[in-house]
Parts: structure tokens; C-alpha cells; sequence
């Protein structure tokens, strides 16, 4: 896992090639070998185009992305690597957990938030390949 945070450390956000989905949906693709965004991925360039293509694909926000895609697990039984919605400046971002901290691209790139902003956590093991969490 450090290796892939080390990778993302000096990248720039960016809608549709680095931004708090597709930082989540690499790392997935990391540990699981399996792109969920593949559908999702540098089809949209700003935020609205992420929402339209959200929506083209029968999705209503991240959060059901998430629910979709992931197994919803406790806040308190996450671990490192796992899955976090968080809430940076009055939205759901996606984030990686690690040691009381959560990983998340913001508009400034890789950022640490604390814990205490979870709305909620997912395996990072995906629902259909079974695993650890599942």
C-alpha cells in the first residue's frame, strides 16, 4: 500500500484521471485485479461530468458506486487498506484507510484526513471475489 500512496504523493487532481474515485477504484484494482472503473474512467472532465456519467451508468451518487461495487463494513473493524467515504468541504469523497487516518484526494492532491470525517467504510476486497473481510 505504501508504495501505491508514494505513487499518487505528487500527482495533481484532476477530474477523470485522478480524483477521489479513481484513486479508490486504483487501489481496488491493486489488490483485487479488477478495474470498476473501467466504464467510468477519462469519460467525464469536471464534476457535473462526473454526475452525468454517474448517472448514464444507473448510479445515483459515489455512495451507491460504493455500495455496488463493495461490502459495508463498521467504521471500528476497518483496516489498513479498506474502503472510506469521507466528508471534505460538504461532500462524500472516497479515501484508503491507514493507521487512524484516511487517504483521499482532494482538490490540492493527496490528502490525510482523520478518522472522526468516516461516514462509512467498505472491504477492500471486492463483494464478488469473496475474501477476508467477506
Amino acid at each position: 500500500m505504501q508504495r501505491y500512496l508514494d505513487a499518487c504523493e505528487d500527482k495533481a487532481f484532476c477530474f477523470g484521471t485522478f480524483d477521489c474515485c479513481l484513486f479508490v477504484a486504483d487501489w481496488l484494482k491493486v489488490v483485487n485485479g479488477v478495474d470498476v472503473a473501467a466504464d467510468f474512467r477519462g469519460r467525464y472532465k469536471s464534476a457535473i461530468g462526473a454526475k452525468r456519467r454517474l448517472t448514464r451508468l444507473g448510479f445515483s451518487d459515489v455512495q451507491s458506486v460504493f455500495k455496488h461495487h463493495l461490502k459495508p463494513i463498521d467504521i471500528a473493524y476497518a483496516q489498513r487498506g479498506d474502503i472510506a467515504l469521507v466528508e471534505f468541504e460538504g461532500d462524500l469523497v472516497g479515501g484508503i484507510v491507514c493507521m487512524n487516518s484516511v487517504y483521499c484526494v482532494t482538490n490540492i492532491g493527496l490528502s490525510v484526513l482523520e478518522m472522526s470525517v468516516v461516514n462509512s467504510c467498505y472491504s477492500q476486497v471486492l463483494s464478488a471475489l469473496g475474501g477476508a473481510h467477506g
